[in-house]
């Protein structure tokens, strides 16, 4: 199921969005062991199991509830600095779709590490991990969406379009 937002003027490599949309749910599940693989090397050096670092391991992946949107981004901000809407002919033998696929998951790793050092991003994964239900974890969100933003020094206009920021 492709992504249907359109971030910016010319997103419209299907194609990648498709290869997107796939991988999704194993992405996140990336994310998420990345920032508890960060939190014990930044908060919990000696590695020491305690009920809290226990219950964190056993609970990680509901981190990836606040990252679905997140991840969006992440793609959208992919199409609009790497992707290319021009198919270019493949003489290896690989299709677009898998070719797109392995360079998508290759820079979403970089990526995901890159952020994964910062400590309002995996604080952030690590409390919305642990959360009640009934926490609203929307200023966890915004904490992750303001660092990518800042990251790729790019910004979000109200109307949810990428731009560059300039110099």
């Amino acid at each position: 199921m492709p992504i249907e937002q359109k971030y910016f003027h010319q997103d419209k490599n299907y194609l990648l969005k498709t290869v997107q949309a796939f991988g999704k749910e194993a992405l996140l599940g990336v994310w998420t062991k990345a920032a508890y693989e960060s939190y014990m090397v930044y908060e919990n050096p000696m590695g020491l199991e305690d009920d809290f670092t226990l219950s964190l391991k056993s609970n990680i992946h509901r981190g990836s509830g606040i990252l679905d949107e997140m991840y969006d981004l992440l793609a959208a901000v992919y199409r609009f600095k790497e992707g290319d809407n021009q198919l270019t002919f493949m003489w290896d033998g690989r299709t677009h779709m898998e070719f797109y696929d392995e360079e998508w998951k290759s820079t979403y790793s970089e990526w995901i590490s890159a952020l994964c050092l910062k400590p309002d991003v995996y604080r952030a994964i690590i409390k919305a991990s642990l959360a009640d239900k009934t926490i609203h974890t929307d200023f966890l969100s915004a904490s992750i969406k303001r660092s990518i933003l800042d990251h790729f020094k790019i910004r979000l206009t109200r109307a949810k379009r990428l731009y560059a920021l300039v110099g």
